[in-house]
């Protein structure tokens, strides 16, 4: 899965571990997984989210009673089912103790992301370096752990792109942060390539991660094209 797969189970420590590895029982089809948070622009959320699988179970909740709310009847620990107070426990220990990253790498700030972003959007021949571009990391993870990656592969033009600039066209893992480097001035574009066709790669592989969200977080995010 993509970036996801770059973190592998680096992370994961402690309790966070216990409560995430046991297949789920016969008798209770409940997701197992924990409560994790993040900052969007100075405003806190809370998910849910599969450690054993690098998956989000949830849509973004905008305070911790109302992830516990959803948790005690879609989530539950290795050891069963949960109260809504131990999930609201939960969720205030994560502000401190973050399993995923710590405190800083969960405080996202996306308004430089978001006007270079539209920008590119509107233009997508623009020479002007767009430093913005470069998402926060764990953004991209949380995107690609929330995602349904479609069958089917990027349309002809997008190839061509590619290939162009020189990007493995076996696999599309690496075209994100390639392109990145490409837009926002980091790496020279190749000589037989243009800021077109960088663009034309990032905006697929990116919008492709956006539709396709298991969870849909596009309201919070207002990243979808």
């Amino acid at each position: 899965m993509r970036w996801a797969r770059r973190l592998a189970a680096v992370f994961l420590c402690g309790n966070a571990l216990l409560a995430q590895t046991s297949a789920a029982s016969p008798f209770d089809s409940a997701d197992v997984g924990g409560i994790e948070p993040i900052q969007i622009d100075g405003r806190q959320y809370f998910f849910g989210f599969d450690f054993s699988a690098d998956r989000v179970l949830t849509p973004l909740f905008p305070d911790a009673q109302a992830v516990a709310t959803y948790a005690t009847t879609h989530l539950r620990q290795r050891d069963g089912r949960k109260d809504q107070a131990f999930w609201v426990a939960q969720a205030h220990d994560a502000l401190d103790y973050p399993q995923l990253t710590d405190r800083a790498g969960s405080m996202l700030d996306l308004r430089d992301f978001r006007r270079d972003l539209g920008e590119l959007r509107r233009d997508s021949k623009t020479l002007r370096r767009l430093a913005g571009l470069d998402a926060p990391y764990h953004l991209v993870y949380l995107l690609e752990t929330n995602c349904v990656w479609p069958e089917e592969g990027p349309p002809a033009r997008v190839i061509a792109s590619a290939k162009r600039l020189g990007l493995d066209l076996d696999d599309t893992s690496g075209w994100l942060e390639s392109t990145t480097s490409f837009l926002s001035g980091d790496v020279a574009i190749p000589a037989r390539a243009t800021f077109g066709d960088a663009a034309s790669v990032y905006l697929w592989y990116l919008d492709t991660l956006l539709v396709h969200q298991r969870h849909d977080w596009s309201k919070e995010l207002r990243l979808a094209p």
